[in-house]
């Protein structure tokens, strides 16, 4: 330490290991967040086709959520050979 104590970077920046091993952490934290968001996505896609199922009915286009705050859409796709055919415009 020197004559007026410890320099200003010294006490701003205290150990620059810690920080980007924190800054590691973080970002593993934020990964699993998303994973983990994107699961509860699908977990909702596959709870409204089972209640569809239960009911009798079927999807006959593909289901698409969308996260509010990420803005990421979730789709759960319908295979080509039972989507429902368009209907006809009206002029």
């Amino acid at each position: 330490m020197g004559k007026h104590g410890m320099k200003e970077r010294v006490t701003k920046n205290p150990d620059p290991t810690f920080r980007k091993v924190l800054g590691i952490f973080r970002k593993e934290a934020r990964e699993i967040k998303e994973k983990q968001k994107a699961a509860d996505a699908f977990a909702c896609l596959k709870a409204v086709r089972f209640y569809l199922r239960g009911n009798g009915f079927e999807l006959a286009d593909d289901l698409a959520i969308r996260d509010v705050y990420t803005k990421r859409v979730f789709r759960s796709m319908v295979p080509a050979s039972k989507l429902a055919p368009r209907p006809k415009e009206r002029c």
